[in-house]
């Protein structure tokens, strides 16, 4: 399904953003897994922002610095715990399991780009342009939603795609409704003809019912 944007019309298409990259190959959350089974099955055409692969680079490899550093943060309670009569025998079966803890997330650390890249074969990946980021910008300074910086990019770069793309059932999945689930957003949306979601069970439902199975 990657490629470049074309004017081409599609059957189906999944607009989606950073927290269904983290949903997928870090949490494996089981709805999203299954979505994207579903898109590749059918051939859904799944379309993310460039901006939002790299935003949830930049979160996963945040989120393991903070794991790694409470570990040691946790070593060191252990080390004065240990000092304690008795306790040192007890506190060396915890720090191996630590150790193995450790060991998997500097794996899994490694392994962060790859498995992004790994994702972004399925997608249409959507390049963040200068009037893209122009756009994006006078949002975010307006303060119009979704207000975060970031979000703001996220948005102008599906609307902005949505403009050369068509298809006869266009969904945007979102599972950050507390900044996207805004009046003006949905109106953003449905003036492509897409509707945006909050669950992948709904999207789902939706894709169910466009292909008639079960």
């Amino acid at each position: 399904m990657a490629g470049r944007t074309s004017a081409k019309q599609v059957d189906v298409m999944l607009l989606i953003e950073t927290n269904s990259v983290i949903g997928t190959i870090w949490e494996r959350r089981q709805g999203l897994v299954y979505l994207m089974s579903f898109c590749q099955r059918y051939g859904v055409t799944v379309v993310i922002p460039e901006v939002a692969l790299a935003e949830a680079r930049a979160s996963l490899l945040a989120r393991i610095d903070r794991q790694l550093n409470s570990l040691q943060q946790l070593r060191q309670w252990l080390n004065d715990i240990a000092r304690a009569a008795e306790m040192d025998k007890l506190v060396q079966s915890v720090r191996q399991g630590l150790n193995a803890i450790e060991a998997e997330l500097r794996k899994r650390r490694n392994e962060v780009q790859e498995a992004i890249n790994t994702f972004a074969q399925v997608c249409i990946v959507v390049p963040l342009t200068p009037q893209v980021w122009t756009k994006a910008y006078v949002r975010w300074k307006a303060n119009m939603p979704p207000f975060k910086e970031l979000d703001c990019l996220v948005t102008e770069t599906l609307l902005e795609f949505l403009r050369k793309r068509k298809a006869k059932l266009s969904l945007f999945l979102t599972m950050d409704a507390e900044d996207f689930d805004h009046p003006e957003i949905h109106a953003d949306f449905k003036r492509h003809r897409t509707n945006m979601l909050f669950d992948p069970h709904a999207v789902i439902v939706e894709f169910r019912k466009f292909y008639g199975v079960a």
